[in-house]
């Protein structure tokens, strides 16, 4: 199978934070970040030398903001992490969705530099992947309950010359399952290929489509979800299984892959953009792309002349990122400036 309706599913981590509170994907910081600890031994309430992380807090104040207290120096030279405040709701499961906030905190003055409470949290999915990748973040959100708070730090040495010391906090501020969460919609198009789902995973399977291929876009949603409407401008986490209408043949599938889709609107084919804006997260939908709507103008692309048929589960969606409140004659960042990592477009 080969990658196709996303331009590009590769995400850059090395581009700097800016001074923004940020929707998404910002925890993708902390989640690269934590790559480097990978040689640290996970403990159940932290890893390293998290003693030394006792002089971090957190608040979350009645907006949602987060306010972080650094109540003393902190002096390691190990990347470390420590749970400072132990969840109290669900557990989260292997094969769940993590929705982390995360603040990036100045270690000196505990001032917020970035973060994402107040607009959206992060979608990490909780797999034998990101397992494998990344042991230290794994077992930090599959080892804490909703709710759970942990600082995470990096010695400025362990980060390169000219860096300097990072900490970053984070919330576990709930969990979903990995697939469309709604009721299922009851009259839909007989006409569409049938769609039946696994009983355990969710995991679609489509029937092979009959007849002539529709010359226009079809949206047609297979389950209802009560989440937010996806605006042009979200970053959306999803699961996703596309056939050929041609002969149902199936050519790329997030369930194969083991692993979630993030993307903008703006990264996809048409008929993916046109499709998915307005739809509410926790639903399930079937996109029919005929070919000017999809690969239609790239020459050469094996999908060129075909009419693509999608099931899509939508997971989350974060609205984009806003500037944080800035006191009175503090210098604005520039327009390119990006508060979040995101795909480089390639086509």
């Amino acid at each position: 199978m080969t990658g196709t309706v996303p331009r590009s599913a590769s995400r850059s981590l090395s581009r700097p934070l800016r001074r923004f509170r940020a929707a998404a994907p910002l925890g993708l910081a902390l989640a690269g970040a934590l790559l480097l600890a990978g040689c640290a031994e996970p403990e159940a309430r932290g890893a390293g030398d998290k003693e030394a992380l006792k002089p971090v807090s957190l608040t979350v104040a009645e907006d949602g903001s987060p306010e972080v207290t650094v109540d003393g120096e902190i002096e390691t030279d190990e990347i470390s992490s420590r749970v400072l405040k132990d969840g109290e709701g669900e557990e989260i499961e292997p094969g769940d969705v993590a929705m982390v906030q995360t603040a990036v905190v100045d270690p000196a003055t505990g001032e917020v530099t970035a973060d994402n409470f107040t607009q959206g949290s992060e979608a990490v999915h909780l797999t034998d992947g990101l397992k494998e990748a990344n042991e230290v973040l794994y077992s930090m959100l599959d080892q804490n309950r909703v709710g759970a708070q942990v600082a995470f730090f990096m010695p400025a040495e362990k980060l390169g010359q000219g860096a300097s010391d990072q900490l970053m906090v984070f919330q576990i501020a709930g969990t979903t399952p990995a697939r469309a969460t709604g009721e299922p919609v009851e009259d839909v198009d007989p006409k569409l290929p049938k769609v039946t789902l696994d009983e355990e995973s969710g995991e679609p399977t489509i029937a092979k489509p009959e007849g002539e291929a529709p010359k226009d876009l079809v949206v047609q949603p297979l389950i209802q979800g009560e989440g937010e409407e996806i605006g042009p401008n979200d970053y959306v986490t999803l699961q996703y299984k596309g056939i050929k209408w041609s002969d149902g043949e199936e050519f790329d599938s997030t369930w194969s892959k083991g692993t979630l889709f993030g993307t903008t609107l703006d990264r996809v084919v048409t008929g993916w953009a046109q499709g998915l804006e307005g739809q509410r997260v926790g639903s399930q939908v079937m996109l029919v792309i005929p070919p000017e709507l999809g690969y239609g103008e790239s020459e050469g692309h094996e999908l060129q002349d075909e009419t693509m048929v999608f099931v899509v589960d939508i997971i989350h969606a974060m609205p984009p990122a806003q500037p944080a409140p800035q006191p009175e004659g503090t210098p604005q960042p520039s327009q390119e400036a990006s508060a979040e990592p995101s795909p480089s477009a390639s086509e």
